[in-house]
């Protein structure tokens, strides 16, 4: 399988379309660079609208998105749909439900990318219906070619199917339909990825006319324009960074990641809190908790994201008595992560729309606040969080029912009593004329008898 930084290396001769070229405008083992921008959390999106969380590499025309996600298409030559992040990772877990595009000599791109040309790849070949491609490189080093590995699956262009990397400093995981493809240690002897990584999807022509020989022949073959619109899709997107902070700096020309400075954070600094949250993403729930990556409050997000992203999970380094994990004391209502061009070290909102659950009463309400405040700790899946099985704005919603009811109980038995004296004070009245007439009876009586 051939890469990117395979073929400049093997100086052939690629058009401006053939998978963009991701090359890092400055290589920071050879210069002095930018910092890498970092995500520092973990989010979810279902490409229903553009999220701010990418950037067109290349081809906007031909990027599109909508309620079945997004689309990513190849229409005529020269074409190269594809999107980059605008943040990177340092080291994490990538999920994306991808379907890859038919087509002789098409071939579909989902990968991660450091700026010294750390690479993790995933490929489709648009005219093999039997295989999904894994590949990788170290700091661009291509002095051998026996990277790359075919995988077996269904017909990856006919359905939609589950692609996951894990990359950590002890190994990486290629991961189809959650099924462990491929693993690779940094005891192997050609490199291991381990600088912060941005992620690139996009859709390119190998198989173009112009293109060397080898690269048509691992394409399939030449692309047959006629044949066009080739098409990529993408359902969902997952992705959680181990590591916090708000940029990542190379520290010196290594590459290592132990040189690699997470500012305001640390390497390797939440990837528990990170696959926790991956797991409650992933479920289709949604994250609130305080992001331990910085101090700076900015979050990311996109409107694309809101929809996947809907439950409640307590960060693993709260407070078990924090009724949130929000740096705030209140809470607040969030869809998820929402987009920062100054800073992408994000502070994830604690929230849930139960917790404002009121009742008329004031005692009421704080009873509420104190009976949903005891659950918001636990990690619920795909709705509110729960007390036992009963969701926070249920036991509200309970609560203020009994204290109606009990009430109305109390209203009841104050009429009964009520009713009960006028009974008895009529009964009291009734039996009074009749001893009245009786007594006036007998006085008549006796003063008849006397006259």
């Amino acid at each position: 399988m051939f890469s990117l930084s395979q073929l400049i290396a093997l100086s052939i001769p690629l058009l401006a379309y053939a998978r963009a070229d991701t090359t890092a405008n400055c290589n920071p083992l050879s210069a002095s660079c930018e910092p890498d921008k970092a995500l520092a959390t973990s989010f979810a999106t279902n490409f229903k609208e553009e999220s701010d969380l990418f950037d067109v590499y290349s081809t906007p025309d031909e990027i599109f998105y909508g309620d079945d996600g997004l689309t990513l298409t190849l229409a005529k030559r020269f074409d190269n749909p594809s999107l980059k992040s605008n943040f990177a990772i340092m080291f994490g877990k990538v999920e994306v439900i991808l379907k890859a595009a038919s087509g002789t000599g098409v071939v579909s791109s989902f990968y991660l990318q450091s700026n010294d040309l750390d690479e993790i790849d995933f490929e489709w070949v648009g005219g093999d219906g039997y295989h999904v491609q894994s590949n990788y490189f170290s700091k661009g080093n291509t002095a051998t070619y026996d990277r790359g590995g075919m995988h077996a699956m269904a017909d990856p262009r006919a359905d939609f199917h589950n692609y996951t990397i894990e990359w950590n400093e002890n190994e990486i995981n290629w991961i189809v339909d959650s099924n462990i493809v491929r693993t690779l240690t940094p005891s192997n002897s050609q490199g291991f990825p381990q600088a912060p990584m941005y992620l690139f999807m996009g859709i390119w022509a190998g198989g173009d006319s112009s293109n060397a020989e080898g690269t048509i022949e691992w394409a399939g073959g030449l692309t047959d324009y006629s044949d066009a619109p080739f098409s990529m899709y993408i359902q969902r997107l997952v992705v959680s960074d181990y590591s916090t902070g708000s940029e990542y700096k190379y520290s010196d020309k290594s590459g290592s990641w132990e040189s690699i400075e997470a500012v305001g954070g640390e390497v390797n600094g939440r990837e528990a809190q990170a696959n926790v949250e991956f797991a409650e993403l992933v479920d289709g729930g949604e994250i609130s908790q305080n992001s331990n990556s910085s101090s700076s409050s900015s979050s990311l997000s996109s409107s694309s994201s809101s929809s996947s992203l809907s439950s409640s999970l307590s960060s693993s380094s709260s407070s078990s008595s924090s009724p949130s994990s929000s740096s705030s004391s209140s809470s607040s209502s969030s869809s998820f992560l929402s987009s920062s061009s100054s800073s992408l070290s994000p502070s994830l909102f604690s929230s849930s729309s139960s917790l404002e659950a009121k009742t008329t009463s004031e005692s009421t309400s704080s009873k509420t606040t104190e009976l949903t405040s005891l659950e918001v700790s636990s990690i619920s899946s795909k709705a509110e969080p729960t007390i036992g099985s009963t969701s926070p704005s249920t036991v509200s919603s309970t609560f203020a029912t009994s204290i109606v009811n009990s009430t109305s109980s109390e209203a009841t038995s104050s009429d009964n009593f009520v009713s009960t004296l006028n009974n008895g004070a009529d009964s009291f009245k009734y039996d009074s004329n009749r001893l009245f007439v009786a007594v006036f009876g007998l006085v008549t009586i006796a003063y008849s008898l006397l006259v």
